[in-house]
């Protein structure tokens, strides 16, 4: 590849990284307007809630971050509370990004719990996340530092830097905005397409599906997925995010 063709790549993947930024925003905007059909009944006593995240970076590479969560539903006025504590988190990243996955393996999302739901097992507010705390700043920063020492002109290597820093902001709102109704979703598979308007005065496309199962006893959640694709030019990203929740 010149050095024309990788500038424009990289042109490409730095609008991509902030279309994804805005793509959950938008994904978790739709789930408000769907229809509540039924009151939830959780059972006594612990579930287990887990969410994978994967993050395409580019030819064959990806980040994938995988939680599990023990949380118990307690009931009151408004609904019920999801009460929770994170049990395990698993990282598999490209080898350059090694620092950054031990980092992450070892945060723990407990404090997004407890977690409000009305009587229909919608999340009162969606934009749930866990603080973003030193150690994710600092992970960045390795990464960054990491990518410093590759052997690339320093023009490259202060693109890549901003395409870096512009997919973690896209994984941070990925992880921090859920469909309002993750825990009981429809079961009608929902798809959005939406033209945006980027930054640097380019435009990009970005495609949301989100598909849910939901128990039949309980009316909670049994797996739900969301795929987030962003289009800019001939360059596509995409992100997938999968929740499940089961009993013990």
């Amino acid at each position: 590849m010149n050095d024309g063709n990788r500038r424009s790549a990289l042109r490409a993947g730095l609008q991509l990284g902030m279309a994804a930024a805005l793509a959950p925003a938008l994904a978790s905007r739709s789930a408000a307007a769907q229809a509540m059909d039924r009151l939830i009944a959780p059972p006594p006593g612990e579930m287990r809630y887990t969410r994978r995240v994967t993050r395409s970076l580019g030819t064959d590479a990806h980040i994938t971050v995988s939680r599990s969560f023990a949380v118990e539903f307690r009931q009151f006025i408004g609904g019920y509370m999801m009460h929770g504590r994170q049990l395990s988190a698993e990282v598999d990243a490209p080898a350059v990004l090694a620092r950054f996955a031990e980092l992450e393996r070892a945060r723990d999302e407990s404090a997004m719990f407890p977690m409000a739901l009305d009587p229909f097992g919608r999340i009162l507010e969606p934009d749930v996340s866990a603080p973003v705390g030193n150690e994710v700043r600092q992970a960045v920063e390795i990464a960054l530092h990491e990518l410093a020492q590759q052997p690339i002109d320093d023009h490259e290597r202060s693109e890549l830097a901003r395409f870096v820093s512009a997919l973690q902001q896209a994984g941070q709102r990925v992880t921090a905005l859920m469909p309002a109704d993750l825990f009981a979703p429809t079961n009608t598979p929902r798809r959005e397409e939406q033209r945006i308007a980027l930054p640097d005065g380019g435009t990009g496309l970005v495609t949301t599906m989100f598909t849910g199962e939901r128990d039949l006893a309980t009316g909670l959640m049994r797996a739900a997925e969301r795929d987030v694709t962003t289009e800019v030019s001939d360059s596509r990203r995409s992100t997938r995010e999968h929740w499940s929740l089961s009993r013990g």
